[in-house]
This record gives C-alpha cells, sequence and structure tokens, in this order.
C-alpha cells in the first residue's frame, strides 16, 4: 500500500518546483494572466501543465529533496517560468506599445475605455492591437509552441540547475529590442501618415488663417488614424507570426546556453 502513498510524499517537494516554474509562466504571458480568465481556471491550468511536465522533471531530481530546499529552489523556477512568459509574450507587449503610441499621435489618448482583460484603462487602438495579436498567436499554434518551450526549458536546465549569469542579460537586452523594433514597425505606416497630416495642416495654416485647423484637424488625424490601421492590421500578419517565433528562439537560445554552461560546469 503505502508505497504509492510514500513515493507521493517522496515526489512532493519535486513537484512543488515544476508547480513553481509553470506559475511563473503563467503569470508573464499576459493571454494568461488577464482577470477576465477566472482565478479557478488559472489554478486548474498551472496544476495540469505541471502533472503533464513532470515526469520529465522528476529523472532530473534527487529523491532526497525536502520541502525546504524546494521552497528555496522555488524563487528561481518562478523566474524562470517569467523568463518564459517574457519570450513567448514578446507580441502582445509590442503590440500594446504599438497602440499606444498611435493613440498619443493620433489624439485618441484622452479617450480612454475601461480594459476588463487587465482591469485598468485604455484606448480603443490598444485594445484593437492587442486582440490582433491574440488571434494570431493562436493561429500560428503559439500555445502549443509554448508548452514545447516549456518542456525544453526543463530538459536543457532541469530545477534547481539553473545559473543566472550574463547570459540572462543578453536575453534582457534581446527582448527589449525585439519588443521596441516590432512596435515601431507595427506603428510606423499610422505615424508617418499623421506625419504627412500635421505638415500638411501646418502648410494650410500658414496659406489660409482663416481655417480653424484645431476643430477640423483633431477629426481629420483620428479619420486618418482609423484608414491607415484599417490597412495596416490585416497586412500585419506575417510580422507578428514571425515576431512569435523569434521570441521562442531568443528563449530557446537562452536556454540551450544555460544547459550548455551546466554541462561544462
Amino acid at each position: 500500500m503505502p508505497v504509492e502513498l510514500l513515493s507521493f510524499q517522496m515526489l512532493l517537494p519535486a513537484f512543488v518546483l515544476v508547480l513553481a516554474r509553470v506559475s511563473g509562466l503563467v503569470i508573464a504571458v499576459p493571454i494568461l494572466s488577464s482577470l477576465q480568465i477566472p482565478r479557478d481556471i488559472k489554478v486548474w491550468l498551472v496544476v495540469t501543465l505541471s502533472l503533464m511536465v513532470f515526469p520529465l522533471a522528476a529523472v532530473h531530481l534527487p529523491t532526497s529533496l525536502t520541502l525546504g530546499q524546494a521552497a528555496a529552489g522555488a524563487v528561481s523556477e518562478l523566474i524562470i517560468g517569467e523568463i518564459l512568459g517574457l519570450g513567448t509574450g514578446l507580441i502582445f507587449f509590442a503590440a500594446e506599445f504599438a497602440g499606444k503610441f498611435v493613440s498619443h499621435q493620433a489624439g485618441l489618448s484622452l479617450g480612454t475605455v475601461f480594459n476588463p482583460f487587465f482591469d485598468e484603462e485604455s484606448t480603443v487602438i490598444d485594445q484593437l492591437w492587442f486582440f490582433t495579436a491574440a488571434i494570431i498567436f493562436m493561429a500560428c499554434r503559439g500555445h502549443i509552441a509554448l508548452v514545447t518551450v516549456l518542456l525544453d526549458s526543463i530538459r536543457n536546465v532541469p530545477p534547481l540547475m539553473a545559473n543566472f549569469d550574463g547570459t540572462t542579460g543578453d536575453f534582457a537586452i534581446a527582448i527589449m529590442h525585439t519588443t521596441f523594433s516590432l512596435g515601431i514597425q507595427l506603428a510606423a505606416p499610422t505615424i508617418l501618415a499623421l506625419l504627412v497630416a500635421s505638415l500638411v495642416m501646418g502648410f494650410l495654416t500658414r496659406t489660409m488663417p482663416q481655417i480653424n485647423i484645431l476643430s477640423v484637424g483633431f477629426s481629420l488625424k483620428v479619420a486618418i488614424a482609423l484608414l491607415i490601421l484599417a490597412l495596416s492590421i490585416p497586412a500585419s500578419e506575417e510580422l507578428l507570426g514571425n515576431a512569435i517565433w523569434n521570441g521562442l528562439d531568443h528563449v530557446g537560445v537562452l536556454f540551450e546556453q544555460m544547459g550548455d554552461a551546466l554541462k561544462n560546469g
């Protein structure tokens, strides 16, 4: 009997480590950490994913692991999960950045609305870009790639074996650079169109001072922003799709380097 019960008690500390890594991943991915998803579903998602990947991690852990050791190691595992989530959620951060950039330039940042997805104020353009990124993420089977990256991270860097060195800093810089570059590329068509519109309105103000450029200009900039967005969002599918794999590649390279350091060290 009690062989199963004894085995359960011995494996519980190891399961805590896996649970911490998966929890960090779920917390960091915007599409999973939404406040719109009930807390119970998030808990079951974390537990289910942890049970799925636990057999892969269990073979790398000592059988004498205690709950105290597991609790101390859970901090580093939570950080690793956050790193996984940052790489996976790259397109969501870039999409939100693009939305805020466009909203500010088009004058829509004054018209914020409550976003129940994040329990915060945001503009309609922010939400439009975010849900576009979410649709493309699911269409590109990003949720499946997310699980694959999680499995690869455990295979390359088992629990309690993480060593944060210069490669982690390089990863953070690469993620920030890619996020910023992607956000600029997504917003560029609309921003350029608004810049041209501002130049034209400035010229009209000088040549025809009787035009009330403040009232006309605001409506014109909003109309131009919406028109260019309607044209650029469908064309951004390939750009966002490639960004998903770029983010996952950054994560994969990081954990391969950490795995090689473990083998060589």
